[in-house]
């Protein structure tokens, strides 16, 4: 009876055991189909009640309605950031469908948290000391908004989401900016998790070559002298490395230099608009797989999958270096005088890589309207050595002050301050302060809106000392705290996507007070019989230019601009500074 009792349980054993190890989810990939909405959170729901491991979360709120969910995958049952950060585990996070029509990303990690969870390959021994968490769809309102024609530049998948959201915005262009609803909830993941590595899937368009996937590798220039170093030597070698032992090689995102084939590869930079440049202002390690959309969606799916294990694996392998290279770069960070916030591509250091592409012609015969056109002709395919320009150099850089001063009623600023967990101390008392202001010289704006902004380009500054009231609640900002490079980028007027560029601050721009000809006369002879010496200098500026001096309302804006009259708050940039 015991021996049967014993077989029994034996049998028990191996049959859960076999159960473990069979996939519980039917992707259909290979038929060129990506799964719904409600499809994707039922096969995570599936996941979550299987392995105790593993769980699903609503982790906010995005503007069609629905929650943002999270898949935490974990060695055991703790899922508390906090609690998880304290064992000295890394964090990879992994955000899919911000595209909806670049779907491949969703199916690979549906896929992938099945293999891992169920202990494929042995790859389960990753979550010793890596946790992953996994956003499984992220733009849901474009997700939802599915059909045959959202996406005209690929054959497969037969069906895929809309580029834009609910609001009918480019969320990869919202990090900074945080419009939606979507970012403003994937800001609070960022400061809850604090994530060492970042990966957004994504499938490109552009140049057609061999590859079924590129990669947009962190910008090795935005990082403190640690984090380049690790960057350069290890952690993007030795990605390239392991995928090189897999079934699909990858290239760098063919961003061609001036735009011209064979030209050479240029890397991408990624401004914090976009979601690696938003992960890099917190010193982690973001990046982004472009897949290729002219390639069949299960290549674009495989390969996917095959960079998420080699990313997982390496995450893992080197975690304590991840760790610890973050922590350094963030010290060094913290001692640094200047910042830069403008770059421009080095040409004169390169490095040679291997590129498959193929022939391109000019006289290639459209099918649709018989005419000639630009385009590569795959039956010509090409091996060659091309450059690729990695580094880049800094233009311009400011020095940086101890302290920002923000005055309490710029509220959607500091509210976005507030997500990214910024430090700040409200004054107790109205406080008359020295600071240093910038004042807006020049800049450009285009004629029609980019994600919903008409965002300010070629931005000028000049710079003054000024005695400025500030008032109990206004809001005292430490530059030097932890997420200094988050402050800098978003509170310096020329950075590149700072709040000033996005128009968070545009009624500076506006001049309050005015004149009337007929109403400024009689002051303006008042003010010039009480200041001889400007009245001087006004007869001087009339006889060195007779059209000012034939100009009547010229000669008064003259007086009104370059009195006290003029208003010291027009153009100037109402975050001030202590040095």
């Amino acid at each position: 009876m015991r021996k049967k009792t014993a077989l029994v349980v034996v049998l028990c054993a191996v049959s859960l055991f076999l159960f473990a190890q069979k996939p519980l989810l039917n992707l259909k990939y290979e038929q060129n189909y990506t799964p719904t909405y409600d499809e994707v959170i039922n096969m995570l729901e599936l996941l979550d009640s299987k392995y105790d491991n593993a769980t699903l979360v609503e982790n906010g709120f995005t503007d069609i309605g629905k929650p943002l969910h999270t898949f935490i995958i974990n060695s055991e049952p703790e899922f508390n950031p906090e609690k998880i950060k304290a064992q000295g585990k890394t964090v990879l996070l992994i955000n899919n469908g911000i595209h909806p029509g670049e779907p491949e990303g969703i199916d690979a990690c549906l896929q992938f948290a099945n293999d891992i969870l169920r202990n494929k390959n042995g790859m389960k021994k990753w979550l010793d000391n890596t946790v992953i968490v996994i956003i499984p769809v992220y733009n849901i309102g474009g997700h939802l908004n599915r059909g045959k024609y959202n996406r005209a530049n690929q054959a497969t998948p037969y069906e895929t989401g809309f580029r834009g959201n609910a609001k009918n915005l480019d969320l990869n262009r919202d990090f900074a900016k945080c419009d939606s609803e979507n970012a403003r909830s994937i800001n609070k993941i960022f400061n809850e998790w604090d994530p060492d590595v970042f990966l957004d899937t994504h499938t490109t368009n552009g140049s057609d070559h061999q590859y079924s996937i590129t990669l947009i590798t962190p910008f090795p220039d935005y990082f403190p002298p640690a984090q380049e170093k690790f960057l350069r030597s290890q952690m993007i070698p030795d990605i390239y490395e392991k995928m090189e032992e897999g079934e699909y090689k990858l290239i760098p995102y063919v961003n061609w230099l001036n735009y011209q084939p064979l030209s050479g590869i240029l890397l991408w930079q990624d401004s914090p608009r976009y979601s690696s440049g938003y992960a890099s202002l917190f010193n982690c390690y973001g990046m982004m797989t472009e897949n290729h959309v002219y390639k069949d969606f299960a290549d674009r799916v495989k390969s996917c999958y095959q960079f998420i294990v080699a990313l997982s694996e390496f995450t893992s392998e080197n975690s304590e270096e991840i760790i610890a290279s973050r922590k350094q770069g963030t010290e060094e960070l913290l001692k640094m005088p200047t910042y830069p916030i403008s770059y421009q591509v080095d040409t004169t250091q390169y490095s040679t890589l291997t590129f498959d592409g193929y022939e391109t012609s000019e006289e290639i015969i459209d099918k649709v309207t018989g005419l000639p056109r630009f385009g590569y002709d795959r039956s010509k395919p090409l091996s060659k050595e091309i450059r690729y320009y990695d580094t880049y150099n800094t233009v311009e850089e400011i020095t940086i002050p101890e302290y920002y001063i923000l005055p309490q009623g710029w509220t959607e600023v500091i509210e976005r301050l507030k997500l990214n967990g910024i430090e700040m101390v409200p004054l107790k008392n109205d406080t008359l302060m020295e600071v240093t202001v910038d004042y807006i010289d020049e800049y450009s704006s285009p004629k029609q809106p980019f994600n919903g902004h008409y965002i300010h380009n070629e931005v000028t500054t000049r710079s003054e000392v000024q005695q400025i009231m500030y008032y109990a609640g206004d809001l005292l900002i430490p530059v030097r705290q932890r997420k200094m490079k988050y402050i800098l980028e978003m509170l310096e007027p020329k950075a590149m996507d700072s709040f000033f560029r996005w128009n968070f601050f545009d009624s500076i721009l506006d001049q309050r007070e005015y004149f009337s000809s007929y109403g400024f006369e009689e002051n303006a002879l008042k003010y010039l019989n009480d200041h001889p010496e400007f009245k001087k200098q006004l007869e001087e500026k009339r006889k060195a230019d007779p059209e000012f001096a034939k100009d009547h309302r010229a000669q008064l804006n003259y007086i009104y601009n370059n009195t006290e009259w003029a208003e010291k708050t027009y153009k100037r940039y109402p975050v001030a500074k202590i040095y």
